[in-house]
């Protein structure tokens, strides 16, 4: 959810430099709004959560301002509806708090109360992969429906890991993770979390740390060096001869998107680097009306991994981490 945030910051930053033009242009004569979704479906989700939203520009109003009201940063009237094209299916996602469904909204552009959501419990609805999905937004007062297309991911075939593997970095090979790309997926991202417990002083707390592997990635498969693994929990952890820690197992976790987020990710980050303009990207996608995104996603998680004996002997004993007091 919050990546659906940035880039409604993002939109939102392109809307305050256009509301800071020299007046003798008279580029802006009224305050214009711009209906700003963003609606990603995830089969893996127990439910489905949408955002929208609208941005201003106003001659008169930064759009910061405008930004910190929830009476104008949300459509008081707005009906959004999910429909399966190929039986005609259509269901109308609830309004809710984010705030109270989990999803707090962070602090800062935007009023964080309330943190409008639409909704739809997975259960409740039919999501099959390689069906396409059609969203659509009415904002009322006669002003044009907002719709969009996307088609949804079908989850990959791992080669490796299998289902009830366990997981094995070895620091003196290649870790290799690879899996069956499917058409509809065009980019990925993977990392492996370890869980473990950290005692000091008696008090005991749960903590992981996250191997990231893929990010933004179009490869169907992964090559890292196993001492990466053990280098990142190194440079992370500190040395302390009271601390002890409790190896707890690991989960893999990889992330399929659809084309539509490859684009939306490739337009976003085409003017970074030292040799950019510097100038604010907006993605239009596929909407219809206004601008955001509809797309697909899949979550593959392979959780309660147990580390193999190797796996363990190397985080205890091994030359880059046998100082951390990992047991």
């Amino acid at each position: 959810m919050n990546n659906i945030i940035k880039g409604f910051v993002a939109i939102l930053a392109t809307v305050v430099a256009f509301s800071a033009c020299d007046n003798d242009f008279d580029l802006v004569t009224d305050k214009v709004e711009i209906p700003v979704v963003y609606a990603i479906l995830n089969a893996a989700d127990t439910a489905q959560y949408f955002r929208v939203e609208r941005a201003f520009i106003d001659e008169n109003v930064s759009a910061l301002v405008i930004a910190q009201n929830p009476d104008s940063l949300y459509y008081p009237d707005a009906v959004v509806s999910l429909t399966r094209l190929s039986t005609g299916e259509v269901w109308i996602m609830n309004e809710v708090d984010g705030n109270l469904e989990g999803y707090p909204r962070q602090s800062g552009v935007f009023a964080t109360s309330p943190n409008t959501l639409y909704k739809l419990r997975t259960s409740d609805i039919s999501l099959v992969e390689e069906e396409e999905y059609k969203l659509t937004v009415n904002i009322g007062d006669d002003r044009p429906l907002i719709e969009a297309t996307t088609e949804l991911v079908e989850p990959p075939f791992f080669v490796k890991p299998e289902v009830d593997g366990d997981l094995e970095v070895d620091p003196q090979r290649i870790f290799r993770i690879n899996w069956n790309a499917n058409t509809n997926t065009t980019i990925y991202d993977a990392y492996v979390r370890l869980f473990y417990d950290e005692t000091i002083d008696g008090v005991t707390t749960s903590k992981s740390i996250d191997w990231t592997l893929l990010r933004n990635s179009e490869e169907n498969e992964i090559d890292a060096k196993g001492t990466a693994f053990y280098d990142l929990l190194a440079n992370s952890l500190e040395v302390d001869a009271s601390i002890v820690r409790q190896q707890k197992g690991a989960l893999f976790t990889l992330t399929s998107g659809s084309t539509e987020i490859a684009e939306y990710i490739r337009i976003g980050q085409a003017n970074l680097g030292i040799t950019s303009s510097g100038e604010v990207p907006i993605y239009e996608g596929s909407l219809s009306y206004g601008l955001g995104l509809f797309a697909s996603r899949y979550t593959d998680l392979r959780d309660n991994l147990s580390l193999t004996p190797l796996t363990r002997d190397s985080l205890s004993f091994g030359p880059r981490t046998g100082n951390l007091g990992f047991e």
